[in-house]
């Protein structure tokens, strides 16, 4: 991106939020918004924090129970905690991205009844990548920051992560079965109220895929044993795919085109 400043300075006080199914790259996206100044929040960042700076509150309190015994927190406790920690000072003056949240329609209602967004990224990423990319890219993450690597988005220095030098380690669940299970969870419960985004006219599509006449230089191409990989689309063709450093560069010219 040749003008980071005026991009952090474009997207401050943004309200944004990730759409999109297991393995589509919230989690890297918004470690690519945090690096413009926006801040991350996430159900369980929101629920920690209730809990660690306001623990006398009723909510709090009601939350902390269900946390210790290792039960979903309610839609009536999660919900208003996370509208609480959107109206922090460092989210309305820095603006915020936020990531796995809401879940479900039930949570979509209460929460978007009162939060107005700039933004949904719709995070688009062919099924079949989906399911068995991550497993025959041998996906990993990082122990300290969640930063994820692969055999198509490799670290620089092996079992160390590039942002913080953290382990990088295999997740125990993924696999084939395991994701297909978290997919079917995400059409059942999650997809569902994508429909009311798009009629408010806020979501925009950022494919991971790469045209054919599409120009893109090599180094922003997901690669597979020295080879550029392709995926199969849900047209029963195939697709390149950019890598993490090529998904930063759309992310940032998008944004840059949207809010500049």
């Amino acid at each position: 991106m040749e003008d980071l400043e005026a991009l952090k300075a474009a997207v401050r006080g943004k309200r944004i939020q990730l759409f999109g199914p297991p393995g589509c790259g919230k989690g890297n996206r918004s470690k690519d918004l945090q690096a413009l100044g926006l801040v991350h929040v996430a159900s369980g960042v929101a629920l920690r924090s209730s809990v660690r700076d306001d623990p006398d509150s009723a909510l709090s309190k009601q939350a902390r129970d269900f946390m210790e015994r290792g039960a979903l927190v309610p839609d009536e406790i999660v919900v208003p905690i996370v509208m609480a920690h959107l109206n922090r000072k460092e989210c309305l003056e820095n603006g915020f991205v936020l990531d796995g949240f809401p879940r479900t329609k039930a949570q979509a209602d209460l929460l978007f009844a009162k939060l107005d967004l700039d933004l949904v990224l719709h995070l688009d990423v062919p099924r079949n990548f989906l399911v068995y990319g991550v497993v025959e890219g041998n996906r990993r993450a990082c122990i300290r920051c969640a930063a994820g690597y692969s055999d198509f988005d490799p670290p620089k220095v092996e079992g160390r992560c590039d942002r913080c030098g953290g382990e990088i380690v295999m997740r125990a669940d993924d696999t084939a079965a395991t994701i297909e299970k978290r997919l079917e969870s995400y059409d059942a419960e999650t997809r569902t109220f994508l429909p009311d985004l798009e009629a408010k006219g806020i979501v925009a599509v950022l494919p991971i895929t790469v045209a054919d006449d599409e120009e893109v230089d090599d180094r922003h191409l997901k690669t597979l044993r020295g080879e550029v990989y392709r995926v199969e689309t849900g047209d029963g063709g195939t697709a390149r795919m950019l890598n993490l450093e090529g998904m930063r560069e759309r992310l940032y010219r998008f944004l840059a085109e949207r809010f500049s």
